[in-house]
């Protein structure tokens, strides 16, 4: 009969298994492809964690995919038009528990929830290299008001720390 040492060895290294195979951010930032989790989380310490993409700044190389899961219910995902990559057709996620979509346009692209948007429910999926996007944040056409801009102001930040100029 095995130890209970070998058991809890046994269950720990399935676990670290799990979590490599499904993890989809690297320690650099990057992904092959990226799973994003849409969250409701009435207990967070800010009104702009309570309704959130986790991750909500992911970088991807052109060509890779992002996952948007659990656009059920009042969760959606949906681009901000002037604050993604012109000639992009507009990204629109709803009523599906999982959809997954191929990046094949370099770029920054601002996404938010139709309805928890007001709450701050943004994200930033910055793909490419920095060199190829056509839409640096100073280009925008569009601002945001509010908490989205509140959100998008420390989703610039985490691309200003990881790609700096």
């Amino acid at each position: 009969m095995p130890s209970a040492f070998f058991k809890y060895a046994a269950v720990a290294s399935v676990m670290a298994a799990i979590l490599l195979a499904t993890s989809p951010i690297f320690a650099d930032g990057t992904s092959s492809s990226a799973k994003i989790d849409q969250i409701s989380d009435p207990l967070a310490d800010r009104v702009l964690d309570m309704f959130r993409f986790e991750p909500n700044f992911v970088a991807l190389k052109t060509g890779e995919r992002v996952t948007f899961n659990n656009s059920r219910g009042q969760h959606t995902v949906v681009s901000v038009k002037g604050l993604i990559p012109d000639g992009v057709e507009k990204i629109s996620v709803a009523n599906t528990a999982s959809e997954t979509l191929t990046m094949d346009v370099p770029g920054l692209y601002v996404l938010t929830c139709k309805v928890h948007g007001r709450y701050g429910m943004v994200m930033l999926l910055a793909v490419g290299e920095p060199d190829a996007w056509k839409n640096p944040s100073e280009s925008w056409t569009r601002k945001l008001s509010g908490r989205q801009y509140e959100k998008l102001q420390e989703l610039l930040a985490k691309l200003d720390a990881k790609f700096p100029r």
